[in-house]
């Protein structure tokens, strides 16, 4: 195993990214086939983060703490879970059962995530040699190439694409099962202290305070690209090719994100992104045309690959030894929380604005969660230094 740590975990890696796929590129057109509106889609989508944000901390939490329940048990439950439901709606249900057994297999793919991260870490904070980085750059490139497989599959049978996302579930099961093991711990757990997170950690909470807002757009972007593109007089094919290309182009950056980090450190690469990643949507909004939106996903190179590489590596360095499975729960936490606004209020204000204006009002609010985040990483990295 550890000979092939890099490739296993890679293996693993990508296997939930291309499920995430589905679930992030595909449920608005998935659902909107099977006759639900935009306001339906978001308000769904909505409860799914709000239902993954409560569970991921709290599962953390458990395994942080338990001698008995580990992340293995935590992993083939949730992906046991997807395979139920997911199982269930391949037969024709009523139109209730079917927003409850898809709701409860989003909620799973995304709660998933931060366990998913933390097994890589915990190999590397037992000083195994594995490069966290360089496996998000492979699950990412898998991500690129099923996207066009998704989107061949949905022209022919959206039936298709639930059948390949429960086939990769069933995958990353099996690969839970192998590398989720006594190994992937951070090592003997440590007597927890009781206190309030918030107080150990106040300003990193203002930071993910601060990335939820900035990924306010960046999430509204991922769950309604398809609305947008439609907006500037693209279709389905130019949906698949945007999504290739922003999953193409983090490839390189994630691929050699280890030696940026080495070089820079991670604060100083999250100060940068965070910068781009707030004034990426406007290349589609001064463009107003399909190849905007295609440079916008060009522009993940320097703006979403680096930031969220850089916030989870900055997540794993900030917290003690035996809260990292939480800290990297609490940056997922952020990530849900934007996607709870986002689906939310994002399929509202493309009802009542249009999808272009519902861009320019996420863009105001990432502008400001930008900031926010710049000025509390400081004080962040003024508290860990002290």
């Amino acid at each position: 195993m550890k000979k092939h740590l890099n490739a296993s975990y890679s293996l693993y890696l990508s296997l939930y990214w291309v499920s995430a796929c589905f679930v992030y590129g595909y449920t608005r057109l998935f659902l909107s086939r099977l006759g639900f509106s935009a306001d339906q889609v978001g308000v769904l989508l909505a409860v799914d983060c709000a239902a993954a944000m409560v569970l991921q901390p709290l599962l953390a939490r458990i395994i942080d703490r338990s001698e008995r329940i580990t992340m293995r048990h935590v992993l083939f439950v949730m992906c046991l879970v997807v395979l139920f439901c997911g199982g269930l709606l391949l037969i024709p249900q009523p139109k209730a059962v079917l927003i409850c057994l898809f709701a409860a297999m989003s909620t799973m793919t995304m709660a998933v995530q931060p366990f998913v991260n933390a097994v890589g870490f915990g190999y590397m904070n037992r000083g195994e040699k594995l490069n966290w980085s360089f496996a998000r750059g492979v699950a990412s490139l898998a991500f690129a190439l099923f996207s066009k497989v998704y989107s061949a599959l949905a022209e022919r049978n959206m039936n298709y694409l639930l059948d390949m996302y429960l086939i990769v579930t069933a995958g990353l099961l099996i690969c839970s099962l192998i590398l989720a093991g006594k190994d992937s711990e951070a090592g003997p757990r440590a007597r927890i202290h009781h206190g309030s997170l918030f107080k150990s950690y106040p300003f990193f909470f203002g930071m993910l305070l601060g990335a939820a807002m900035l990924l306010f757009q960046h999430s509204f972007l991922e769950a309604y690209l398809y609305d947008v593109i439609v907006a500037v007089g693209g279709g389905t094919r130019s949906l698949g090719t945007a999504l290739l290309i922003g999953a193409a182009v983090e490839t390189p950056m994630m691929l050699l994100f280890s030696r940026v980090e080495d070089r820079f450190g991670a604060y100083r690469v999250l100060k940068i992104s965070v910068i781009f990643v707030t004034l990426k949507p406007l290349l589609i909004l001064l463009t107003g045309a399909v190849w905007g939106v295609y440079l916008m996903r060009f522009s993940h190179f320097i703006s979403f690959a680096p930031f969220i590489l850089s916030l989870t590596y900055y997540g794993n360095e900030r917290m003690a030894e035996d809260e990292k499975v939480t800290g990297q729960a609490l940056i997922a936490g952020a990530t849900s929380l934007s996607g709870i606004f986002s689906y939310l209020f994002g399929g509202m204000l493309i009802s009542s604005l249009g999808a272009m204006r519902a861009l320019l009002v996420c863009t105001l609010i990432g502008i400001l969660g930008g900031t926010l985040l710049l000025l509390f990483s400081l004080r962040d990295w003024k508290q860990m230094q002290a």
